[in-house]
Parts: C-alpha cells; structure tokens; sequence
C-alpha cells in the first residue's frame, strides 16, 4: 500500500484547488497533480504541463474520481513508474 503526502495546494478559489501530492512506498515515489473542483470532481495528473494544458482546453485528465474517498483508493493503490 502507497503512503501519500500535500505538498503544496493553490487555493484557485475558495472550493477549487490544485494539489502537489507525494505518492510513496517503501523504494519508490512519485508526484501527482490533483485539480479538484468544488468536491465533487476530483482530475489527477501525471506531470504539471497537463493540468497547464488542461486550463488552456488542450489536454485531458490521467484520472478522474467523482469522491474523495475514490482518488483516496486510487493513490493508496497506484502503481508507482519511477
């Protein structure tokens, strides 16, 4: 099971946020970059120039989670690449 970590979070509003989060197990760890939007859509990305690209409508999510405790899941259960 993966431990992850906020690095940082951009309040871009007061119910939307862009999150830096620290995703780690025990020889590897990864960073991903998480647009929630409102609480009720939560985009993850695999690098920072995809979520830029998204604002600018040119670039999808890697994932999207409809809860909290489903991006939770995800996270606690992703595989890690590098």
């Amino acid at each position: 099971m993966n431990t992850f970590t906020s690095l940082h979070t951009e309040y871009l509003r007061s119910s939307r946020t862009n999150e830096t989060v620290l995703v780690s197990n025990k020889n590897l760890s990864q960073v991903f970059f998480i647009y929630n939007y409102e609480g009720n859509s939560f985009r993850v990305f695999k690098n920072h120039l995809d979520l830029i690209l998204f604002f600018q409508d040119k670039a999808e999510a890697d994932y999207e989670f409809g809860t909290e405790e489903e991006l939770d899941g995800f996270l606690g259960e992703v595989n890690i690449l590098h």
